[in-house]
């Protein structure tokens, strides 16, 4: 009976991507419950979500104890469910982009299997679930796996309604589908979760000389559709907070990011070609290399269809786009990596041995790598002996200041105690609700001059580098460790 099923099991029609989504799954929550939360990006979601749980605010992102503008509503939900699920904790915190890694897989099956075949539906998700980008940011606490999984609604589901309308089949409900995972990336990242997908559908509409198509795409319903799914939640925020959630979410983290570099040294035209290569990895070498052999034929168009069309648009338009925005981050253009694998697929088919096995060599290797490059690196971004330090000898009603040369979010998040970073007496304070870069700083400033005299003073110091404004014969050395020092006032 056992040897039935599972020969059965193994001549089933779904049984290669029910073997990637468990091996998938297995990889993407390996280590999860000791990989700390790192700075400075991971511990800024984290720290929010923890203090919207604990004080039962479910709209309005908080940090430090005062509202936060930086990102929409919709991961910091995940990842309070993730703390009700599994408390608050790595793992509660890595659970959603995890699951939601697997679903994308799934996902992208479910889309070549469609409008191509099983071999390469087999082959895509094999590629997507191996690449060095997509192992990364499946454990990951940002917002990028979320984000990917709803541009991949959108973008596949206008596909898949486009090409029944073009052979008279039923597309409606495809457009709707589009326009809801649309109205979720927008609820996910912001207005990019429609402008992006919009601008490659438009352009793919023109390269396909079909921008009538526009008229069929029920645009009426699908904007009611968008601003019902994800306006509401817009405009409760600009109801509660007037013009400082306009000025900073939209002012600050949308045009300022797209015309100010926020890092001007990654501000290079070539920057997202270099992410891209060490995203694919390992199959960077596999699409340049086929690109070159099958040259003659792409050039005659033997390999153009219109699926190939579309995926090409889908993923230049993306390295395009951020391509022309000022600050850039390694992680824009993830949500090129689903179009781009499928390319690799679709090219490399006759090679489905030596994927396979280049795969389970992958896998083998990422799943070291967890202990032994991941964790390491990721301890090292973050401060879990000092926080752990600070829970267990240092009392609630003390103030403790940073001094050291990054602050880290980290350590107000393990250690459930507010750190204030210190500086020297200012004129001109910090403002987080300014159009400036100062939007980021979002930490609590004290001043010299500000020092509560009334309860205990602590201060966290980089190993030998106390603040040259403050008399070191005043602090005793209380604790010395990898990640720094503390101090203690007299």
């Amino acid at each position: 009976m056992i040897r039935q099923t599972y020969i059965k099991f193994i001549k089933s029609e779904h049984f290669h991507i029910t073997i990637i989504l468990f091996t998938a799954g297995f990889l993407y929550l390996l280590g999860n419950s000791v990989l700390p939360v790192t700075d400075p990006v991971e511990s800024n979601y984290a720290l929010t979500a923890k203090e919207m749980l604990l004080q039962n605010n479910y709209l309005s992102p908080q940090i430090f104890n005062h509202y936060w503008y930086d990102k929409p509503i919709f991961y910091y939900i995940e990842l309070i469910i993730g703390f009700k699920l599994f408390g608050i904790s790595n793992f509660g915190a890595r659970f959603f982009s995890a699951l939601l890694g697997i679903v994308n897989i799934g996902l992208l099956y479910k889309f070549v299997y469609r409008v191509s075949n099983k071999k390469n539906a087999i082959i895509s998700a094999v590629l997507y679930a191996t690449s060095a980008e997509f192992w990364i940011i499946s454990k990951a606490v940002i917002t990028d796996m979320t984000l990917a999984l709803f541009l991949n609604i959108t973008l596949m589901s206008f596909y898949i309604g486009y090409r029944k309308h073009i052979l008279n089949q039923n597309y409606t409900k495809y457009y709707y589908i589009a326009y809801i995972g649309s109205a979720l990336a927008v609820l996910t990242k912001g207005p990019i979760g429609f402008l992006l997908p919009g601008l490659i559908i438009f352009i793919y509409l023109g390269i396909s000389r079909n921008l009538k198509e526009l008229l069929h795409l029920k645009i009426p319903t699908g904007l009611l559709i968008l601003v019902t799914l994800s306006g509401s939640w817009y405009s409760y925020m600009y109801m509660a907070h007037g013009s400082d959630f306009i000025n900073v979410f939209f002012g600050v983290h949308n045009w300022l990011r797209a015309t100010l570099s926020e890092h001007p040294k990654f501000n290079v035209w070539y920057y997202y070609i270099i992410v891209t290569v060490i995203a694919l990895f390992p199959w960077s070498f596999i699409l340049p290399y086929k690109l070159y052999t099958q040259k003659q034929a792409l050039y005659d168009r033997k390999n153009v269809t219109p699926l190939t069309m579309y995926l090409i648009t889908w993923g230049l338009a993306i390295i395009l786009f951020f391509s022309c925005m000022a600050t850039k981050y390694t992680t824009y253009t993830f949500p090129a990596l689903a179009p781009i694998t499928v390319l690799i697929a679709i090219l490399c088919k006759r090679h489905y041995l030596f994927i396979r096995n280049t795969a389970f060599l992958t896998v083998c290797l990422y799943g070291i790598l967890t202990y032994t490059v991941a964790y390491p690196l990721m301890k090292n971004a973050s401060s879990p002996l000092t926080s752990r330090y600070i829970h267990a000898n240092i009392p609630s009603d003390t103030t403790i200041l940073n001094s050291r040369r990054n602050y880290r979010v980290s350590t107000t998040y393990y250690s459930d105690h507010i750190i204030y970073q210190l500086e020297p007496a200012r004129s001109t304070p910090v403002n987080p609700l300014s159009l400036s870069w100062d939007a980021k700083k979002i930490m609590p400033f004290i001043y010299t001059n500000q020092l509560p005299q009334n309860t205990p003073l602590y201060l966290l110091t980089d190993t030998n580098r106390f603040p040259s404004f403050l008399d070191k014969s005043q602090w005793s050395l209380i604790e010395t460790n990898v990640e720094g020092c503390i101090y203690k006032y007299n």
